[in-house]
């Protein structure tokens, strides 16, 4: 019987995956944002690389870096709608493509270091045909609920969503409600959990949040100095990506 396991934010599904003791999952994951913040990826090599991140704990930005790490992961298809992915976010995967990355090559070369095997795919989700055998399905609520959707379209994305056909059904769902990057729309939201229950004929079950290992944010991230910083860097940042810049 499928399992849909419903979360608050998305670094709890690490801890899940930690108490399942899972490992080489294929993971198919439905999100805005990619989760692999800190992960250098040679798209032809098939693997990744730990490379430089500020944050060395677990949060939402980067659980999946720490869950290939751990070898709980070992494939991953990234979809996303547009707008979405790399070209609309910071802190993200970084591919051997990137000429912010040449430095980083050059010292992984010089140590030797392996990496991690990861077969890896990303897929604009007009471009999706649907879930493979042995996958499981990782669903962040902002692939349909982003900030950066108007909250207008958000139940047609949906609908749309539901009315797709899946001949392939997961044995593990993971859903997460991200109300940091979602519009707030919980009751939508807890109308989609019942729906895909539905839907995949499957059990719920509610993760406490107490689980996660997530950080509280500190208190002069809500300062208005640091939000305008935020705001000029962050402005300058995605300017470079529309520009193929990463």
């Amino acid at each position: 019987m499928t399992v849909i396991y419903v979360v608050e934010q998305h670094d709890q599904v690490l801890n899940l995956w930690r108490a399942q003791q899972a490992s080489a999952l294929r993971v198919l994951h439905l999100d805005f944002h990619c989760d692999l913040r800190g992960l250098l990826i040679d798209r032809s090599a098939q693997r990744a690389y730990r490379i430089w991140d500020r944050f060395q704990a677990v949060d939402e930005g980067n659980f999946l870096t720490h869950a290939i790490q751990e070898g709980r992961v070992r494939g991953i298809r990234w979809v996303h709608d547009e707008p979405g992915g790399r070209k609309y976010d910071l802190g993200t995967v970084k591919y051997e493509s990137d000429l912010s990355v040449q430095p980083y090559r050059w010292l992984l070369t010089l140590r030797g270091t392996g990496g991690y095997p990861l077969a890896y795919e990303v897929l604009p989700y007009q471009n999706w045909l649907g879930i493979k055998e042995g996958e499981c399905l990782d669903i962040d609520w902002d692939f349909f609920a982003c900030t950066a959707y108007p909250a207008e379209t958000i139940q047609n994305r949906v609908n749309a969503f539901l009315a797709r056909e899946f001949p392939v059904v997961p044995d593990h769902v993971y859903l997460c409600y991200s109300p940091n990057y979602s519009h707030p729309t919980r009751p939508q939201f807890q109308q989609f959990v019942k729906d895909l229950a539905q839907l995949f004929r499957a059990e719920v079950v509610q993760v406490p949040l107490s689980l996660t290992g997530s950080i509280s944010k500190p208190a002069y991230k809500s300062s208005p100095w640091y939000r305008y910083v935020r705001q000029v860097y962050r402005t300058a940042q995605l300017g470079l990506r529309k520009r193929g810049v990463y």
